[in-house]
């Protein structure tokens, strides 16, 4: 094997040698080494044409990323431009078989001049557009472009070394329209063609670098419009979350509600027309009854039906009022945590936009930090709604007191009625309801008052329950702020000192 490398290796080297292409440096004459000054031309083509060849779809909106793009694509549109001139003329000279000499090469040397001259620019002001992200990029930029320079002043003096060799050869030739492959030999060592060739090679060489500059930058603004992407969706999944939440919390909001009427209504009781039902023709018979006993007792019957639809309208009421208000508590939820997040989002994107040194690690370290805490944040909205639904719900004890309390204004009705029922005689009858009619009286209206306090306890409570909520849902999202700027402030961190062990 190691034999068959090395005859490889001088076959090679003689066919090198041997090698006399026609074309030459604009004389009639063959120079050794032409065909290679051509073929490396179209290699630096080739590579100031994929040096520039960097393309990147942006759909996020993110206007910083299509400004960047714009400018970095435009600065490789430019290096394509002046790099394919250059090659082009390189290729025009190696390939000119007559003069005027000094024309042949200026063609070449303008070009090195204006490539120059463009990598000295700031490229029409596209590369301060780019230094804006920081000057992670520029520098690179700058590096590329000082290594180019310096290989287009080596090719510079190359090619005017040449040409005076050239020169030389067609002044020795005199009058002959052609130069002879003596004077060649003489005149233009090989040495002067491959001084020239080593630096076209050189500068096909410096361009990948470039490439990597304006790929690497252009991938980083795809990750980051990925990233926004994503985001935007995991924000809305978390807002649908959130969402789900919320009905479930409305859900159980209308289930109280009823279940809050119908514990006070199943605990005051019998209505009243139910309780003296089988006794009333009796009590109506006696016209003391009717004088004394009947209009308290009408009176607590209404408290017992009318009045006890009215609370009940009312506790309704309540937690219509509570549902309502939870809107107001975030209206635009996905815009909220947009501004909650703003801060993070920028410093993470804008560290992965710089192209630093530790770019890549700094956006894959903090970049899902972002998406879990926006997790989080629906996750400690739960914690929310679940608390306060206890609490709703906890209440129900309240009610059932104060239905139970209510319901002892009715428990001894027909045994009092009964009582004076049996008294044994119309007078002593009449002396019954007499003394009893004005405490009926009295209780028909505490039994308004103590509804009209279940009804005004109700409402406070859906009032407390729901600042509770606000006040849990706002200090949860203010926390998630905190965080959301410690985020940003580590990527920032992260950006000028790289990773931190045990930090």
């Amino acid at each position: 094997m190691k034999a068959f490398c090395f005859t490889l290796t001088i076959l090679c080297a003689v066919q090198s040698i041997l090698a006399y292409p026609r074309p030459d440096f604009a004389i009639s004459g063959t120079i050794s080494g032409t065909d290679k000054v051509i073929s490396a031309a179209g290699n630096l083509n080739a590579a100031a044409t994929a040096a520039g060849s960097g393309t990147v779809e942006l759909t996020s909106g993110y206007n910083t990323l299509t400004t960047v793009s714009n400018a970095l694509q435009a600065i490789g549109d430019a290096i394509v431009d002046a790099g394919t001139q250059l090659g082009s003329a390189l290729n025009n000279l190696a390939s000119a078989n007559s003069g005027p000499i000094a024309d042949a090469f200026s063609g070449a040397t303008d070009e090195i001049d204006d490539l120059a001259e463009l990598l000295n620019s700031n490229f029409d002001g596209n590369l301060d557009t780019v230094d804006e992200t920081g000057t992670y990029i520029t520098t690179q930029f700058a590096d590329a472009f000082d290594v180019i320079g310096n290989t287009l002043g080596r090719l510079a003096g190359a090619l005017n070394a040449l040409q005076t060799k050239v020169e030389a050869a067609r002044n020795a030739a005199g009058s002959s329209p052609s130069v002879s492959a003596a004077i060649i030999r003489s005149r233009i060592p090989a040495k002067y063609v491959n001084d020239v060739l080593a630096e076209v090679r050189n500068l096909a060489g410096n361009m990948p670098l470039v490439k990597f500059v304006i790929d690497s930058s252009l991938q980083n603004l795809d990750m980051v419009d990925t990233f926004i992407l994503e985001l935007e969706e995991e924000v809305n999944d978390n807002v649908e979350r959130y969402g789900t939440s919320y009905e479930a919390f409305q859900s159980i909001l209308e289930d109280e509600a009823e279940n809050y009427s119908e514990i006070l209504s199943d605990g005051v009781g019998d209505s009243v027309s139910t309780i003296i039902a089988d006794i009333l023709g009796d009590l109506e018979a006696i016209a003391a009854y009717t004088s004394e006993m009947s209009g308290p007792i009408g009176a607590l019957g209404d408290a017992l039906t009318s009045s006890l639809d009215d609370t009940t309208e009312a506790i309704t009421n309540s937690f219509v009022t509570y549902s309502e208000d939870i809107d107001t508590i975030f209206e635009d939820l996905a815009g909220i945590l947009g501004s909650a997040f703003c801060s993070p989002i920028k410093a993470v994107s804008e560290v992965q936009i710089a192209n630093g040194p530790y770019a890549d690690f700094c956006f894959a370290k903090h970049s899902p930090r972002v998406f879990a805490q926006i997790s989080i944040a629906i996750d400690s909205f739960d914690v929310c709604f679940e608390k306060e639904m206890s609490r709703v719900m906890n209440y129900t004890i309240v009610i059932e007191n104060m239905s139970e309390q209510i319901s002892y204004n009715t428990e001894d009705l027909l045994d009092n009625l009964n009582l004076c029922l049996a008294m044994p005689t119309a007078a002593t009858k009449a002396a019954c309801f007499a003394w009893v009619g004005p405490y009926y009286t009295a209780i028909a209206a505490q039994v308004e008052a103590h509804l009209d306090s279940v009804a005004d306890l109700v409402d406070a409570e859906t009032r407390a329950s729901y600042n509770r909520l606000g006040s849990c849902l706002i200090t949860s999202l203010s926390a998630t702020s905190l965080i959301a700027d410690e985020i940003a402030t580590d990527a920032n961190d992260c950006e000028d000192n790289g990773p931190q062990a045990g930090s």
